[in-house]
């Protein structure tokens, strides 16, 4: 896989994929050695970043190997995707939902020119989990920031949540990590949950697109574009 090796610059797709395996890499590296940091949003960023990338670069890779033409003003030098009827620049475009159905689109018309060494289909499941994604961060500002949007889904953005006393033992069988804070006469004023998963199933979602996206960007890379 000659891309692992080389510059960017001399890559098939011009760099898009490596990036997003620097990204993924980075979130599986603060995923191992940043257990003590409330990283939640750093991570969710970097693997919502790997996937926006690894998408670009198959669409990317489909309209040069399959000489697909873009719109009118858009060409490989300035590559762009269709959302509805416009055509929006390549660079510009964030979301997840629309860069994976334009993504499907070609896919489907390419797929009878695919090489028949390995099973091209996507699971079922894979544009629910995009659409989830995509749903809580649509522009790639929500896990950029600690405030992007609305205060009820803002304050799911760290693993310290506030919470009761009480409350923090409904599950029994979770172990629980609490910050009790106390007053002067040591009276019990807020509990916090130090490690919630408030953003669990979005997390889930991102940590499983990230894998799976990375293994499709390498079946493009080697079967579509002779590993470069």
């Amino acid at each position: 896989m000659n891309y692992l090796i080389t510059p960017p610059s001399t890559h098939y797709d011009g760099g898009i994929g490596i990036t997003g395996c620097n990204f993924r890499h980075a979130a599986d590296t603060l995923k191992e050695h940043g257990a003590s940091l409330d990283g939640v949003l750093p991570l969710c960023y970097l693997h919502r970043h790997a996937i926006e990338l690894f998408l670009k670069s198959m669409i990317f890779i489909l309209h040069k190997r399959y000489s697909i033409e873009f719109g009118d003003g858009f060409s490989l030098e300035k590559p762009a995707i269709k959302v509805g009827d416009k055509w929006l620049r390549m660079d510009k475009t964030h979301n997840l939902s629309d860069l994976y159905s334009y993504f499907e689109v070609i896919y489907e018309n390419c797929k009878e020119a695919l090489p028949e060494t390995i099973c091209w289909d996507m699971p079922t499941d894979i544009k629910t989990k995009i659409d989830m994604v995509s749903g809580a961060d649509p522009k790639s500002t929500f896990f950029r920031y600690p405030k992007s949007g609305s205060a009820h889904q803002d304050v799911k953005k760290s693993r310290i949540q506030k919470t009761t006393l009480d409350g923090a033992f409904d599950n029994s069988q979770k172990p629980r990590k609490l910050a009790l804070m106390l007053d002067q006469n040591d009276e019990l004023i807020e509990t916090y949950d130090m490690d919630s998963d408030a953003l669990g199933k979005t997390q889930e979602a991102l940590d499983y697109l990230s894998d799976f996206f990375n293994g499709v960007h390498v079946a493009f890379r080697y079967e579509l574009a002779n590993g470069s």
